[in-house]
C-alpha cells in the first residue's frame, strides 16, 4: 500500500474510491472467460485460431494492447444482437462471476459504500456483464470498455477508449468533468492499473490475497 496525505471529504471536492475488477476483485480475467461463454467452445476455438496472427504481432511488439482488443472485439462481436449479448452477459454475471470473487472483496466494497466517498469500478472489462454484476451489488458507478452499437447491432468497435492504463484516468477525468475530485483510494493488480494507482492518495496493490 502507498499512502499520500489524505484530503478529508468536502462539499466542493468529490472523493473517489476506485477498484479495478479483473484480478483485483476477481481471481481471473472475466473478459477472456466471457468470450468463451458467449461463443461456445467450438466457435471460440476457431476464432482464437483466426486471431493468432494478431497475438503474434503483439508478442513481437508490432501492435499494442489496444489494437489487440479491437481485433478481438471485432472478431467476436461484430453484427451481434445487442439484446442477445445482454442476455448472455446477465447470465454470465449471475452464474460465473460469483465463483470468481476474491475472499474479502465484497465485504470491502460493502464497507466502502457506507463511507462518505464515492465508489467506482474502473475496468477494462466490457460494459454489458460488468454493469449487470455491479447492479446486483448496488454499485451504481462503473467505468468500463463500452461496445459500439448501431440499430441494436454491435459494430465490432470500441466506443470511446479502452479503459486500461492511461485510459482509466482519462475515463475518470471525463466522468468528473467540471467537478473538483480526488482519487482517495485505488485498488489494482496489473500494469493496466498503474496510472490510476499513481493518481490516488492511497494505493493498494494486489489486495484481497490473504
Amino acid at each position: 500500500m502507498t499512502k499520500k496525505p489524505v484530503t478529508p471529504p468536502t462539499d466542493e471536492v468529490v472523493q473517489l474510491i476506485c477498484f479495478d475488477f479483473d484480478g483485483t476483485i476477481t481471481t481471473k480475467d472475466t473478459f477472456a472467460l466471457f468470450l468463451r461463454y458467449w461463443a461456445g467452445t467450438p466457435l471460440w476455438a476457431l476464432k482464437i485460431v483466426k486471431l493468432s496472427p494478431v497475438f503474434l504481432a503483439y508478442a513481437l511488439k508490432f501492435i499494442d494492447r489496444n489494437a489487440v482488443k479491437t481485433h478481438v472485439i471485432r472478431t467476436f462481436f461484430k453484427n451481434a444482437c445487442e439484446d442477445r449479448l445482454q442476455q448472455r452477459a446477465d447470465q454470465f454475471a449471475d452464474k460465473v462471476i460469483p465463483q470468481l470473487i476474491r475472499n474479502g472483496a465484497l465485504e470491502t466494497l460493502k464497507n466502502k459504500k457506507k463511507s462518505p466517498y464515492t465508489l467506482y469500478i474502473v475496468s477494462a472489462s466490457i460494459e454489458p456483464y460488468l454493469l449487470s454484476w455491479a447492479k446486483t451489488h448496488d454499485i451504481h458507478n462503473v467505468l468500463s470498455t463500452k461496445l459500439s452499437v448501431v440499430n441494436k447491432r454491435l459494430t465490432g468497435e470500441i466506443e470511446g477508449i479502452n479503459c486500461w492504463g492511461a485510459g482509466k484516468t482519462a475515463k475518470i477525468a471525463s466522468e468528473m468533468a467540471n467537478k473538483a475530485y480526488i482519487i482517495a483510494e485505488a485498488y489494482g493488480d496489473t500494469r493496466g492499473d498503474r496510472e490510476m494507482l499513481h493518481a490516488a492518495q492511497e494505493s493498494y496493490w494486489l489486495p484481497f490475497r490473504l
